[in-house]
Order: C-alpha cells, then structure tokens, then sequence
C-alpha cells in the first residue's frame, strides 16, 4: 500500500503544551515538498501520548492541510493499555 519514504516530523509543543501550529504545518510542508512519499503525524517522534484527543484530531489535520496531496499516516498508541489523556 504504501512505498518508500515516510517521513516523521517531530510535533513542536513549547513550553505551554500546546502544538505550535505554525511550527508543525512549517515542517509537514517542506517534507511534503522535499518530496517524500507519506507522513506519518504522531509518530513516535510526535510525542502523541502527551498530547489531549483534540489536540491529536487537530495536529492530523495541520498534517493533512499541510502535505499537499502527500499521504498522511495518523499515528495511535498510548503509554500504557487503559492510558488516555484527561481534558487540561
């Protein structure tokens, strides 16, 4: 299904804890142009587990807007089996 380079973007959370939006969408957009063939948001370079499940729904979408026809592979997990992310 998928074939050759999926790149992993970091997920940029400064110190507030929130994605830096501008940030994420800036480096999604340079892999997409670089060329790479799918981007996975939220890998295990996304640091998806610390984030709430609307800030994962929302850093999928930055991706998604961002990578220019280049397919995104959503990222899943949890720290733990029963780990989920309280509202802040």
């Amino acid at each position: 299904m998928f074939t050759g380079l999926s790149a992993f973007p970091l997920t940029p959370i400064p110190g507030n804890g929130s994605i830096d939006e501008q940030a994420y969408g800036r480096l999604v957009r340079r892999l997409a142009t670089a060329g790479v063939d799918s981007i996975g948001a939220l890998g295990s370079t996304g640091s998806y587990a610390y984030l709430t499940r609307p800030e994962r729904a929302r850093a999928v979408r930055i991706a998604v807007e961002h990578a220019d026809g280049v397919p995104v592979i959503a990222g899943i997990g949890a720290l733990r089996a029963g780990t989920f992310c309280p509202p802040r």
